[in-house]
C-alpha cells in the first residue's frame, strides 16, 4: 500500500468515525470509499462495534471536587510530607543518621583502609 492510498483509507475511516460520532448516515461514505478501497469492510465493522460499546462517561461530581481541590492547592511540599510519617519511622531514620555518622568518625579516627590498599596488600602478599 503506497503513502497515498494509506492516507486516503485514514481519512475515509476518520470521516466515517466521524459521522458515526455525530449519530449521521454512514452507508453514503461507505459505497464511495468501497469503490476506491475494497477492504474497507472490516474497518467499518470495528469502528461501529467500539462505537456501540465505548459510551462516553463523566465523572462524579465528588470526584471533580477533589480533583480540582488537588489542582489549585498542589502538591504538599516536603515538610508536610515528613510530618505525615509516622513517629516510629521519625525515630529510625534518625537512629539510622546517627549510627552512619558514628561509622564516619571511626573509620576517620581508626584510619581503616581503603579499596585501593586492600587490592596493593592482596597482589603484594603471597600465597
Amino acid at each position: 500500500m503506497s503513502a497515498s492510498e494509506d492516507i486516503q483509507l485514514q481519512n475515509s475511516l476518520d470521516s466515517i468515525t466521524a459521522r458515526l460520532q455525530g449519530g449521521e448516515a454512514v452507508e453514503p461514505l461507505l459505497t464511495e470509499a468501497e469503490e476506491s478501497q475494497g477492504d474497507l469492510g472490516e474497518f467499518v465493522d470495528i469502528i461501529q462495534s467500539l462505537h456501540t460499546s465505548l459510551a462516553p462517561i463523566s465523572p462524579s461530581q465528588d470526584y471533580a471536587d477533589r480533583l480540582r481541590a488537588d489542582l489549585l492547592n498542589g502538591r504538599p511540599g516536603v515538610v508536610k510530607r515528613v510530618r505525615q510519617i509516622p513517629p516510629r519511622v521519625h525515630v529510625a531514620a534518625i537512629l539510622a543518621v546517627c549510627a552512619g555518622c558514628v561509622l564516619f568518625v571511626l573509620r576517620r579516627i581508626f584510619g581503616s583502609a581503603t579499596a585501593q590498599d586492600i587490592q596493593e596488600e592482596a597482589v603484594a602478599t603471597p600465597l
